[in-house]
């Protein structure tokens, strides 16, 4: 031990270390693109929507897989919601180079029902635009959902 040299505190409890969520840079610059297009659409800014918004942008709704929503359609129904900031949680990057796929979910208000949300953003010159939205039931609603998953009872270890 080198005396004289500061270390960090540690501060732990008897139930063991806590874990924090990592948070990475991917995490910090979609999660304010996110927010940009929550502003833009519940701010009605055609601009900033054009500019946050693929030409070609769709939603994919797990109600409806077999009906994309087009981006005109998409933006009307987005700007008709209560004016309530979305929430968004539990966010994670992939980055594929001109592409990053973006999970997350999401609530419009408090006791709203959680959407898990898969966005596809795309690398136009500098700039990312969202081509594709990918939205489905999340939180409790899922857990209903007979579906197989790993591990369920337990977490599955993050691979950075």
């Amino acid at each position: 031990m080198l005396s004289g040299v500061p270390r960090p505190a540690v501060a732990q409890s008897d139930a063991g270390p806590a874990r924090a969520p990592t948070v990475t840079r991917l995490v910090i610059a979609f999660g304010d693109l996110e927010s940009r297009l929550d502003g833009a659409l519940r701010a009605h800014d055609a601009g900033a929507l054009d500019r946050l918004l693929a030409a070609n942008f769709e939603l994919r709704n797990a109600a409806r897989p077999g009906a994309p929503v087009p981006r005109a359609e998409f933006i009307e129904q987005m700007q008709t919601r209560a004016n309530s900031v979305a929430r968004i949680e539990q966010m994670a990057v992939h980055d594929l180079g001109e592409t990053a796929l973006v999970s997350f979910a999401m609530r419009y208000g408090a006791g709203a029902p959680a959407l898990f949300v898969v966005d596809v953003w795309g690398r136009s010159d500098s700039d990312w635009r969202l081509r594709v939205r990918y939205a489905g039931p999340g939180g409790a609603q899922a857990a209903q959902l007979d579906l197989p998953v790993p591990d369920a009872g337990g977490t599955l270890p993050k691979k950075y």
